[in-house]
């Protein structure tokens, strides 16, 4: 007789047991980043903030480098995390970290390479996305599936980019 296991009390649960077995849920925990017991959302923004600073050129004429690196993103975050939803059942629990990925890479879009820049985009975004202001909370209570988990994200990281670039002009400007 095979044995029983426990219930699974939670959809973050339910993504641990197949946390390194499925690919999907590698993918939307960011590589195991969201399983980081502290602050798994911000660690992510960091990291993209990372990889844009060191691998997404940023310069006028590059722009559509950008453009399609996020809608690129997007495509993908929308796949893997459909997928996801659908199968486990998963919420925007705080395991899943690509919509991170996604809504910093939608905060640096055209921001230029300084640090200070980069600092101010990354703190804005988590703000927005922690405290999920207006239109961003209605937004995330009122998109289907995949769509909450992202759209809130995205808005959020809009928010930061319209934020951080007004900054940039008005102290450079």
């Amino acid at each position: 007789m095979p044995e029983s296991t426990p219930p699974i009390d939670s959809n973050a649960e339910r993504l641990r047991t197949h946390a390194f077995k499925d690919p999907l849920v590698v993918i939307a925990t960011g590589f195991g980043i969201g399983w980081i017991p502290f602050a798994p959302g911000t660690i992510a923004s960091l990291v993209m903030a990372l990889i844009f600073w060191f691998f997404v050129p940023v310069e006028p004429e590059t722009r559509v480098i950008q453009f399609a690196v996020i809608f690129l993103l997007f495509i993908g975050t929308r796949l893997t995390l459909g997928f996801v939803v659908r199968k486990y059942g998963a919420k925007d629990e705080s395991c899943i970290v690509l919509d991170e990925f996604l809504g910093m890479a939608v905060a640096l879009f055209l921001v230029p390479q300084k640090w200070w820049l980069y600092v101010i985009a990354i703190l804005i975004f988590r703000i927005f996305d922690i405290v999920k202001p207006w239109p961003i909370s209605w937004v995330e209570q009122r998109a289907p599936g995949a769509y909450g988990i992202i759209l809130d994200d995205v808005i959020a990281g809009a928010g930061a980019a319209i934020i951080t670039h007004l900054m940039g002009i008005t102290t450079h400007g």
